[in-house]
């Protein structure tokens, strides 16, 4: 008689549904990193074919990866730069820029559009626009940096051609404008000393026109000075309520149609570029009749807070939706809204009024909402004597 052997319980043989399970988590396991082979091979396809130059560095500011565009553009192979330091790229007089750069990524903050030059291989000068990212691995902890560097160059040279060509015309302008004014003021005279009143209405709106172009004239001269760095300020003592009352009086003459008031701030003395400050005035004033109709109220309102005087300009127009409002204060940019496309400009007025408020230490600050108006409003310091 045979003997059988009973099956020993320790045996390491699968039965049938263990090894159905096995067989699935290793057909599972093919498929992710499959998966995960073609990720990375369309991700290196993307940054290869980018027009950009994608680059890499560890947070020494070696450079670790270098792609085709970067060639490009610099003109070092990747066999040159892979190992190198970044600072190969950066000029002299900026090699204090990579410092900064890595003290914000470091602290897990993007850099966005910073735009400054490169040098390239053959020690050539770019215009480059820089975004850079902190690089970190599954538990969130910084182990490199990622850049896109844009060439930019062309687009430099494209806005100086058209800023020197707007500071050519406009100083060009500036003189026969001027005359112009002054015939009209003078005819105005006549008129009114003859009692023409039709004449003298014609006049008026006549003289409105060129006191509007004159101010748009300035304002892109001072966008060109602005551009070229030689924007400076003229700083004096003024007393605030003098240079409201002589805006006012122009608003009188320039916007007859709205109700425009102002109170507070009645013998507060500044120390600032009076004529850049009744500029800022004046531009905000402008807008605010210009986006808002006619027999509606612009209301301005100073007060003091401490050794400081806050200025606001509220209107009761259009407003502003939430998505615009960051970039009103860019050079040429203009709202898109079909309430606004027959309302003329070119969107330098609020980019100015920024970059004065700027040199004077400050920044314009808008709330706003559609339908409902906007408060354009900013802060400067009292001369205490």
């Amino acid at each position: 008689m045979r003997n059988f052997k009973a099956a020993d319980s320790s045996t390491n043989e699968l039965g049938p549904t263990e090894l159905s399970t096995n067989i699935q988590e290793q057909k599972s396991l093919l498929a992710a990193l499959q998966l995960a082979e073609e990720r990375s091979a369309m991700l290196a396809a993307i940054v290869d074919s980018s027009d950009d130059a994608i680059i890499s560095k560890n947070l020494n500011g070696v450079v670790t990866s270098w792609n085709l565009s970067a060639q490009r553009i610099f003109g070092y192979s990747a066999e040159e730069m892979i190992g190198e330091s970044i600072m190969k790229l950066i000029p002299k007089d900026r090699a204090e820029e990579e410092p900064k750069i890595l003290s914000v990524l470091k602290s897990g903050q993007r850099v966005d559009h910073f735009e400054t030059q490169r040098v390239t291989k053959q020690g050539r000068l770019i215009d480059v626009s820089l975004t850079i990212s902190p690089v970190k691995n599954t538990t969130g902890k910084i182990i490199g940096l990622s850049k896109i560097a844009r060439d930019i160059t062309d687009k430099k040279l494209e806005e100086q051609r058209k800023n020197d060509f707007i500071a050519i015309a406009s100083h060009e302008l500036k003189t026969p404008l001027t005359s112009v004014r002054s015939y009209i003021q003078l005819a105005l005279a006549k008129a009114r000393n003859s009692s023409d009143a039709f004449t003298e209405n014609i006049l008026s709106r006549a003289e409105v026109q060129t006191t509007r172009m004159v101010a748009m004239i300035h304002d892109f001269l001072d966008l060109s000075r602005l551009e070229d760095g030689k924007m400076s300020l003229n700083l004096s003592r003024f007393t605030l309520v003098q240079l409201m009352d002589d805006l006012m009086a122009e608003a009188k003459i320039l916007a007859p149609s709205h109700i425009i008031t102002y109170q507070g701030c009645t013998n507060l003395e500044m120390y600032a570029d009076r004529e850049k400050i009744s500029q800022v005035l004046s531009n905000l004033l402008s807008n605010a009749v210009k986006y808002s109709l006619a027999g509606t109220f612009v209301r301005i309102d100073c007060t003091r807070e401490q050794n400081n005087v806050s200025i606001n300009f509220t209107d009761q127009g259009v407003g502003i939706d939430l998505l615009d409002q960051p970039r009103l204060f860019e050079r040429f940019y203009r709202v898109k809204n079909e309430q606004l496309k027959n309302v003329s400009g070119f969107g330098i007025g609020l980019h100015l009024v920024s970059e004065i408020l700027k040199l004077h230490g400050s920044e314009i600050r808008v709330k706003s909402q559609p339908g409902k108006g906007s408060t354009f409003y900013f802060i400067l310091p009292v001369y205490i004597d």
